[in-house]
């Protein structure tokens, strides 16, 4: 790069020429004119028409004109500041001094627009290429924006600015400017007239009596009784002084040498800086000379706090009586020493003016701590003022003060809050030091796994406590199913059995939602088509909306297949449907009005979805249910919550809290997505994005076969006819189910267990229709028990798995092999009608 860079012609972009007054003057003009045809009316006659006509004409060039960029090129529209620009540059002649400075000057207004600068600032932007289009120079930031090492010193001189105060600021070394490594310094300072003066001058560059002074400091070093070397990170020698070369036997020259050459030790801790701060560090060493003397010293290495040249500085003494007793302490300033860990640290420093977090200021704050305490770590700023105080001042400066001691966690007054981590230190000139550590993504991963933790603790209280509990449920409901049809409608005990069996009914659902929520549902996944699902389901919508609310079925084209259990899927879109009947219905009203619901099925892509505002989800396509409701929609400060358990916004006694809760687990075990979005006064839409499955031929003759039997007409007709082996460990269920069996018809054998399962098929292989057997038993389970047996064993029979939990691994299970499942409690209706059912397959 040449001394005097060659700056670009000048433009006119900034100030007003004659070819800005003159397009200025016929704008003026057209639309006088246009005012006189408009206003004279009929009195102008055609010659107002022709005016019009030109004025509409000239208006289009003008635009395409302007569209095209030649109205900023040719001065048409001045930039921001152009006028005060234009008045600097023509009546104010004093603002011409600052070509006489011999340092770069530029002159802002009061809000930091650019006005003026002079030739040597000038040539500076354009070397850093920031000049860019404009006539008026560049912000001072804006040349050192290639090093964010400098943006906490630009910040502070900016700050100063505009508070109308003059501020000095000597910049860490940067190679920004000019491609080599330079200290400046840059002031800022009020000026008549609301103006700002800024300046920039390098620090790098000696002068001939600074020149005269490191060579008179040079031979004092040369000439002191200790040894001194400076070298660089990787051991390069700068400087060696002469009653250390003596000593290891070098010449004048030792700049080829590296200091592991002549020190036996681990060299590297003498050039590595001490990044704590607490000045020089002392050790003892052992020096080898080039004839192989070995020469033992002490050493005492430090790097000044000015440092430009990158190299660290050492002492060296020959002997125990020369060394000091203590190290001798260096005054470090944060602001310059050490400067690029400073600013570019990734946690938060500040510097304190006393050692007492609670009651001290501020000096100085990178631009880490800047960011996180959202801009309030200026200078002067208290450091207490940083932080929540809601417990109060002085609980605010005992949690501070403790942060002397040990490092303490504390939340800082930002919006939203942030968690951090305060460590605190002391400097050798009797300065605080404050380490800021961000922690609220920690915060927030310790609080997901907090949760995921819950969730794991719930589903294993959840598999311990299903089974059993949906036993007891099946003894109620299989009692109640035989006392029902002792005592019909009309007899007096009839009304009390139907209020136990519709509670049993709902004791179920309960223990069906919290296994949803936990994920420890049992799904016997089927193959089918959600818009023929959906529709089938309007009836049930129709019941829970009631006849005041209108609802709406949208259904998509050329739907994919999925594979999820039904049940599972006809849960939530209940759940969404109660959920959006409560959200229409006024508060106070026994009855929902005003509203509407419309659940729309579709096909989109991963990347649509994401369109939305929706992530993660994974690639792929996929079927979209969508259920809108026009309700009062759901508040920001319960958006966070709403899938959680037992967060309920619905008024006191109504819902469990349980209902999205339990959504959001059965579509996450199926392999899906589940999200919302909502607008107070508008109303929520809850999208289901289940992925598609693309069915063998297999399943699809199946899916025909299914399609088929649903068009014969359903029976009620509980008795049947055939040999059916039921394996239960529970006596009492196993019993009230037999009992059940045997009186519709069915010719019923027990077994307490797998094992005793095995035995009784031995000894009448093949005799039996059907086999219907518990999961979870002692000594041997149901599918253990399956896979055990001989195939002959079981010959022609199917098999039927009746369980109140099973293991996810049993959900594997139904899909490999060709079994039935029914999950625990059910009523003697439910289980004869799906024995008559695989009975009739069969057939």
């Amino acid at each position: 790069m040449t001394d005097h860079a060659e700056l670009p012609p000048p433009r006119s972009g900034g100030r007003l020429d004659p070819l800005q007054i003159l397009f200025w003057i016929s704008v003026t003009v057209g639309v006088a004119a246009a005012g006189i045809a408009i206003t004279a009316g009929p009195s102008v006659g055609q010659a107002g028409a022709v005016l019009l006509v030109l004025l509409a004409a000239a208006g289009m060039v003008l635009f395409f004109w302007m569209s095209r960029g030649a109205g900023r090129k040719h001065g048409a529209f001045p930039e921001r500041g152009a006028i005060a620009a234009s008045a600097l540059h023509s009546g104010n002649r004093e603002f011409a001094l600052i070509e006489a400075l011999d340092e770069a000057a530029l002159i802002t207004d009061a809000s930091l627009s650019p006005l003026v600068g002079n030739q040597a600032y000038l040539e500076i932007a354009h070397a850093t290429g920031v000049l860019g289009d404009s006539d008026r120079p560049p912000m001072l930031s804006r040349l050192f924006g290639a090093d964010p090492m400098l943006s906490a010193p630009m910040f502070r001189l900016s700050k100063a600015a505009q508070l109308g105060q003059a501020r000095r600021e000597e910049l860490p070394a940067t190679g920004a400017l000019s491609g080599r490594h330079a200290r400046y310094e840059a002031c800022v300072g009020p000026m008549p007239g609301g103006y700002v003066l800024w300046r920039l001058r390098e620090m790098g560059a000696a002068s001939e009596q600074s020149g005269q002074a490191e060579e008179g400091r040079q031979l004092f070093l040369d000439d002191s009784p200790v040894g001194f070397f400076a070298a660089r990170a990787d051991g390069t020698i700068v400087y060696m002084n002469r009653s250390l070369r003596a000593v290891l036997g070098l010449g004048d020259d030792p700049s080829l040498l590296r200091v592991k050459d002549f020190v036996k030790e681990d060299a590297s801790r003498l050039v590595r800086r001490d990044r704590r701060g607490f000045g020089p560090s002392r050790s003892r060493i052992t020096l080898k000379g080039i004839d192989g003397h070995e020469t033992q010293a002490s050493v005492l290495s430090f790097w000044p706090a000015d440092d430009v040249d990158g190299a660290a500085r050492t002492l060296v003494f020959f002997s125990d009586a020369e060394a000091p007793e203590t190290p001798a302490v260096v005054r470090t300033d944060m602001t310059n020493a050490d400067g690029g860990v400073f600013a570019n640290a990734p946690f938060g420093m500040a510097v304190l003016d006393g050692i007492d977090p609670a009651s001290a200021a501020v000096l100085d704050s990178n631009a880490a701590l800047m960011e996180m305490t959202q801009g309030r770590a200026t200078p002067s700023a208290p450091f207490a003022d940083l932080f929540d105080a809601s417990e109060g001042p002085s609980a605010l400066a005992h949690r501070l003060r403790q942060a002397m001691n040990d490092p303490i966690e504390i939340t800082l007054a930002t919006t939203p809050p942030t968690a951090v981590h305060v460590h605190f230190a002391r400097s050798p000139e009797g300065r605080g030091i404050a380490y800021v550590l961000n922690v609220s993504q920690q915060r927030e991963l310790e609080t997901r796994l907090a949760q995921s933790e819950k969730m794991r603790e719930i589903g294993e209280l959840a598999a311990g406590v299903a089974h059993d509990f949906n036993n007891l449920l099946t003894v109620v409901m299989q009692t109640c199913s035989t006392l029902l049809r002792r005592h019909p409608v009309g007899d007096a005990d009839y009304p009390m059995l139907r209020e136990i069996s519709d509670h049993a009914v709902t004791a179920k659902e309960l223990s069906e939602m919290l296994r949803a929520y936990a994920r420890q549902q049992t799904f016997a996944r089927e193959v089918f088509d959600v818009g023929d699902f959906i529709g089938s389901k309007q009836e049930l919508i129709r019941r829970i909306m009631g006849a005041s609310i209108p609802y709406e079925i949208r259904h998509g084209r050329d739907l994919p297949f999925v594979k999820v259990d039904k049940t599972q899927l006809e849960r939530v879109l209940i759940n969404l449907a109660t959920n959006a009947r409560d959200a229409m219905t006024p508060a106070g009203s026994p009855m929902p009005r005003d509203g509407k619901l419309t659940v729309r099925t579709s096909v989109i892509t991963a990347e649509a979805a994401r369109g939305l505002g929706h992530n993660p989800i994974e690639d792929g396509k996929y079927t979209l249910i969508e259920v809108e409701d026009t309700g009062g929609g759901i508040k920001p400060e319960h958006a966070a919550k709403i899938f959680r358990p037992y967060h309920s916004t619905k008024e006191a006694g109504k819902g469990t809290g349980l209902g999205l809760a339990t959504s959001y687990g059965i579509i996450k075990q199926s392999g899906g997505y589940i999200f919302f979005t909502s607008k107070l006064g508008v109303g929520t839409t809850f999208r289901i994005f289940l992925p598609e499955y693309i069915p063998t031929q297999e399943e699809l003759d199946e899916i025909s076969a299914k399609e088929r039997a649903l068009l014969k007409p359903a029976t009620k007709d509980v008795a049947g006819r055939g040999k059916i082996l039921f394996v239960e460990d529970q006596t009492a269920v196993r019993r009230s189910i037999a009992r059940n069996l045997k009186e519709c018809g069915y010719e019923v054998e027990e077994a307490e267990n797998g094992e005793e399962a095995l035995e009784v098929m031995s000894r009448n292989p093949g005799a039996y229709d059907i086999i219907i057997s518990d999961v979870s038993m002692p000594i041997m389970t149901g599918p253990e028990m399956l896979q055990e047996a001989d195939p002959a064993y079981i010959g022609n029979a199917k098999v039927l798995f009746l369980s109140g939990y099973a293991p996810e691994s049993f959900s594997h299970m139904l899909e490999q092999y060709p079994v039935h499942y029914m999950s625990k409690p059910v009523t003697m209706e439910q289980l004869v009608g799906r024995v008559k059912e695989i009975l009739a397959t069969a057939a």
